[in-house]
């Protein structure tokens, strides 16, 4: 079980389920799941999960905004809001309660999990605002290793190790054949600084290990059975950079 522990609010009993299943899949811990903003509150009197995912809609007097609110002005614990809800009056309502990102149901389990780590992380940033993400040092050869923030401490990859690289908005996400990892850094910086010799940029949002290419595609290419999409702009220079009989 995960050092991580999320507190899911939500009334739906499917919906619920589905959440804690897709939660424990990527490795975090479900503390506990609550259908009403009330419950919830007796619960952050008690104990402090490390992160709550909360529903605008519950069940109880309170909603979800209410209860986002109180939680703000009394308990130090980051939430983010998963709704269904996407209308402007509901969104500027949410937003003065300083989420630490809303996302609209149906959301995707890469979409979650990137907005996790991003909440965990900035969470551990406002605690500690000494706290300063490293840059990625230049010239990195494929020999080295990088730690990398994966949930409440860092851990050590190798360079070799790494399938692709996936721009996730400000940050990337860092793919091995075990784990998915974010990392503060910028698509642009990461380029300048992994071993282009290794690594190669296939499109605006992904760069891939070279030697990991399984097989190419019309408009793809494979790695671990995966499919990556190659921008037009940059499909010629792959093509220079791989062997062929």
């Amino acid at each position: 079980m995960s050092d991580v522990r999320i507190l899911v609010a939500e009334d739906d009993y499917i919906i619920a389920k589905e959440l804690t299943l897709i939660l424990e899949g990527l490795g975090f811990g479900v503390l506990e799941v609550l259908d009403s903003g009330e419950k919830i509150l007796e619960r952050l009197s008690t104990e402090k999960p490390d992160l709550i995912l909360l529903d605008i809609h519950l069940a109880g007097q309170l909603t979800g905004i209410q209860t986002a609110e109180a939680i703000r002005k009394k308990y130090n614990v980051p939430f983010l809001f998963l709704t269904a809800l996407s209308d402007v009056q509901t969104l500027n309502q949410a937003k003065l309660t300083e989420p630490y990102a809303y996302l609209v149901k149906p959301v995707r389990k890469e979409e979650l999990f990137s907005a996790i780590e991003i909440s965990l992380y900035n969470a551990s940033r406002r605690t500690t605002a000494t706290t300063v993400a490293p840059s990625l040092k230049s010239g990195l050869k494929i020999t080295d290793s990088i730690f990398v923030r994966s949930k409440k401490r860092l851990e050590k990859i190798r360079l070799t190790d790494i399938l692709w690289v996936e721009a996730s908005d400000i940050y990337v996400t860092v793919v091995t054949e075990k784990n998915r990892y974010l990392l503060s850094q910028s698509m642009k910086n990461v380029e300048e600084r992994f071993p282009m010799e290794q690594f190669w940029r296939v499109h605006r949002s992904y760069i891939v290990q070279i030697d990991k290419i399984q097989a190419l595609e019309e408009d793809s290419l494979i790695v671990e059975n995966q499919a990556i999409p190659i921008g037009k702009t940059y499909r010629e220079g792959l093509m220079k950079r791989l062997q062929f009989l």
